[in-house]
Formats: structure tokens, C-alpha cells, sequence
């Protein structure tokens, strides 16, 4: 369901169930994430679980503050589960685990409020088995993007903390599936 604050989280409103699809299991429902869209929309995308396009991510809008929601339906993307970003100049992004090849984090945008999505871009693609994921990603004021995921690393005890600084193709619409990378200053 979602729940609503008005005081930064110290309380709580119930607002609405998200509606489930025919034949899903609401309990196959995983790690949802929200954003607000520039159009005002509220998106959530959601790791799924259900035979029914498994391990893609489904998305549900509401039109009206999140009192309401569509029933989720799969936006064609392979991977979970994913953080969404409003960026300064409106579009969305959203970054996701691959936990197939190429193992790692990819990113896609949306340029109509997350309606369509973009190519995958690959932030890191060099990950050595599927036990990495849940990235955040953050926009700086220079516009550089920090993503930060967990990953087992080869030969590694325990899952680290990976972080990767990169920039968008200088077009509105990325021409390479490849993010710049970003030397750290």
C-alpha cells in the first residue's frame, strides 16, 4: 500500500492499496520505489516476483496524489530492484541491478515522464556473479551522477560498497550505451 507524511516521516497517513494484476500473488510484490514525475504523476516501479514477466520491473502511476493507482504493468526491463531520480531538468532516471549478463547496474531515461524508457546505460558491467544491486543514484550541482550499489566482489568474504561517478552524453538523449565515466577530482 502507500502511506503518506506530512511531517518529514514522524507520522503517517494511509493513502491507497496498489492494485494487483490478475493471477499475481501480492506477495511476489517486492522493493517498491516512487518518484515524482515533472507532469505531477506519481510513479512507482516494483521488483516482481510472479511468473508473469518474473524479474521485470512493473510500473503504476497515480494521477491524483496517490489516492489512486493503475495496475502495474511491466516496462519491459530486466533487472531489480530500481531507484528512481527526478533530475533537475525533469526527465527520470532509473538505475536497477543486471543480475545477468552484464552483471552490474544499469541506468535508463525517460523523456515523456516515464512513459517509455530509454537503452539500457551501463554504469558497471564488470560484476563477477548476481549477488550485487540496490543502487541509489544522485545528481550533483556539476551534474555528475554518484551511483552506490552493493556488490560480492571475486574471492570476497562479504558484499562491498561500489560507487561509480558518471556523466549523461552532452545530448538529451544519450547516443551511447556507455555513461562517461568521471575521474574523481
Amino acid at each position: 500500500g502507500v502511506c503518506r507524511s506530512w511531517d518529514d516521516g514522524k507520522t503517517w497517513k494511509w493513502l491507497a492499496e496498489i492494485p494487483v494484476r490478475e493471477g499475481d500473488n501480492p506477495k511476489d510484490y517486492h522493493e517498491l520505489h516512487a518518484v515524482e514525475a515533472a507532469d505531477g504523476r506519481l510513479l512507482v516501479q516494483i521488483r516482481n516476483h510472479n511468473q508473469a514477466n518474473r524479474h521485470e520491473t512493473l510500473q503504476c502511476e497515480s494521477h491524483d496524489g496517490g489516492s489512486t493507482w493503475t495496475k502495474p504493468h511491466s516496462i519491459g526491463v530486466w533487472g531489480y530492484p530500481s531507484h528512481l531520480l527526478r533530475l533537475r531538468d525533469g526527465r527520470l532516471l532509473m538505475s536497477y541491478g543486471h543480475r545477468r549478463k552484464p552483471l552490474g547496474v544499469q541506468a535508463r531515461l525517460s523523456t515523456d515522464n516515464g512513459e517509455t524508457w530509454g537503452e539500457p546505460l551501463v554504469i558497471a558491467g564488470d560484476g563477477h556473479s548476481g549477488d550485487l544491486g540496490y543502487p541509489a543514484t544522485v545528481e550533483t550541482a556539476a551534474g555528475v551522477f554518484v551511483t552506490v550499489w552493493y556488490e560480492k566482489l571475486k574471492g570476497a568474504d562479504a558484499a562491498r560498497l561500489r560507487q561509480a561517478r558518471w556523466r549523461l552524453a552532452a545530448s538529451s538523449v544519450p547516443t551511447s550505451s556507455e555513461p562517461e565515466s568521471v575521474k574523481d577530482e
